[in-house]
């Protein structure tokens, strides 16, 4: 029996080296297993950083996108509030301007009510009075200044369609529209058209010109009395080729009363008769306010006519064509 204990069981094998070894992996084993990953550990703590430094990243942009929105914004609202009160001075300044014409209008009034327009919309800019209004007085509101804006361009690209006019040669009547007289001498605008008249008529012997306009309150007497003297005297036309119709105030009464003259003068005895649109005719006025008077021509039934335009004050042109649109709504509305 001593024997076979010294000699060991084959299936003992506490003195084997061997087994000795593999016991120690088993308990590595059992270590490794019951200790945390601490690569896993790592790669975790590693993303929980990095989705936090993005998170930063994120709030770092965002706040630096709020800033430069806010750097952009301000610096537009201000540039054009600063606009806006610029071109109300402006207007302002060209009311003053306008008023100093003593031209016996007092649309100047208009480039004030626009300054102070342009004052209320400076304001809607720089406090956002705009976004506070609700939807139902945005909309209505935004479509009648589109429709407002929309009309005056379309009369705007009328009366300039017509400010080259030149009429035809060897008319048989020319039809000069009366404008502000002064004791003595016409005013600028109507010396325009006096000019024209005078130019035609040189190189037009055959035609006979009417001078229309009756007197105004501010003036001395019939603007027809002043515009024949000044194309008698100082232009040097024939006084028997100059009709005076010295009742007109309005360019409605001056074509009417033109169109009876010329009736009479081809024994028609009536104004109504067709006979006028057998009569060329040249409509001569200042090269803004052709298109309306043609219109009112065409309405009146002349069928011959041509416009003849004269030139203006070029100082007073953007008053002039703004005035006359306002004419023509007018005119519109009315007849």
């Amino acid at each position: 029996m001593m024997n076979e204990l010294q000699s060991g069981d084959p299936q003992d094998n506490r003195n084997d080296p061997h087994s000795t070894g593999s016991a120690s992996e088993a308990a590595s084993d059992t270590i490794a297993n019951n200790t945390p990953d601490t690569t896993s550990t790592n790669t975790a703590t590693g993303a929980s950083t990095d989705a936090a430094a993005d998170a930063t990243t994120a709030t770092t942009t965002t706040t630096a996108t709020t800033a430069t929105t806010t750097r952009i914004h301000f610096p537009l609202r201000q540039a054009a509030t600063a606009i806006v009160c610029i071109a109300a001075l402006a207007s302002l300044w060209y009311a003053r301007a306008v008023y100093n014409t003593h031209t016996g209008t007092s649309f100047w009034l208009f480039w004030v009510a626009l300054a102070l327009a342009l004052g209320v919309w400076a304001a809607a800019i720089w406090f956002h009075w705009w976004r506070a209004l609700p939807n139902v007085a945005r909309i209505p509101i935004g479509i009648v200044l589109c429709v407002a804006l929309c009309s005056f361009g379309m009369s705007q690209a009328a009366i300039a369609s017509h400010m080259r006019d030149e009429g035809d040669r060897n008319l048989d009547y020319i039809i000069v529209l009366g404008a502000q007289v002064y004791q003595g001498s016409p005013s600028l605008v109507l010396r325009y058209r006096l000019d024209k008249a005078a130019e035609y008529l040189r190189a037009n012997p055959g035609t006979t010109c009417i001078v229309s306009g009756g007197q105004g309150p501010n003036e001395p007497y019939a603007e027809a009395q002043g515009m024949a003297d000044y194309l008698e005297h100082d232009a040097g036309i024939d006084a028997s080729r100059i009709i005076e119709e010295s009742d007109s105030t309005t360019t409605v009464e001056n074509l009417r009363n033109s169109r009876a003259i010329i009736d009479s003068a081809n024994n028609t005895g009536s104004s109504t008769s067709s006979t006028v649109s057998e009569s060329s005719i040249g409509i001569v006025t200042n090269d803004f306010h052709v298109f309306r008077s043609l219109q009112i021509a065409h309405d009146q039934g002349y069928t011959d006519v041509r416009g003849i335009a004269a030139g203006s004050p070029r100082d007073m042109l953007l008053n002039n064509m703004v005035r006359e649109s306002f004419a023509e709504a007018k005119y519109l509305i009315k007849r």
